[in-house]
């Protein structure tokens, strides 16, 4: 899917941050344990943040001049919606899986933003969310290979 304007890249990426942000806080207020609620508060506090960076771009109204470097490049929007469906009776395991999908998804998305928009004004914004999202998927993968790969 090419996005007609960086606008609506930005409003799909409002999206997919404010949801991020839903999803761990319904989490932390289902898990029990007090370092799982810390570790899901902390990155629903990230996608926040996340959220009022690109809010603040838009807002600024420096995007409306941004031309992409990569025109017409397909970024593959629906190849970045993640599979599987969480229930109110996912396991930990499976909400840890969902999380590490949904970030590596959201890795992947703003690095083709980053591609298309590298040498712009929106290059240092794009960068900043790709190390993000990647950092917060190595913390779930660490918490996921410390809690449940053992039993693999």
């Amino acid at each position: 899917m090419n996005f007609v304007t960086l606008k609506e890249a930005l409003f799909l990426a409002l999206d997919k941050e404010k949801k991020a942000n839903e999803l761990y806080l319904q989490f932390r207020d289902k898990v029990k344990d007090g370092a799982a609620k810390a570790l899901l508060q902390q990155l629903a506090d990230q996608e926040m943040g996340h959220w009022k960076m690109i809010r603040e771009a838009l807002d600024s109204g420096s995007v409306e001049g941004i031309g992409a470097k990569a025109s017409g490049r397909d970024i593959r929007v629906s190849d970045y919606m993640v599979e599987i469906e969480l229930t109110p009776d996912s396991s930990p395991q499976d909400i840890m899986v969902f999380a590490m999908q949904m970030e590596k998804k959201a890795m992947d998305f703003y690095g083709g933003l980053l591609d298309q928009y590298r040498g712009t004004g929106l290059e240092a914004l794009f960068s900043r969310l790709v190390r993000e999202e990647t950092r917060h998927k190595e913390i779930l993968e660490k918490e996921y290979e410390e809690h449940f790969a053992q039993w693999m």
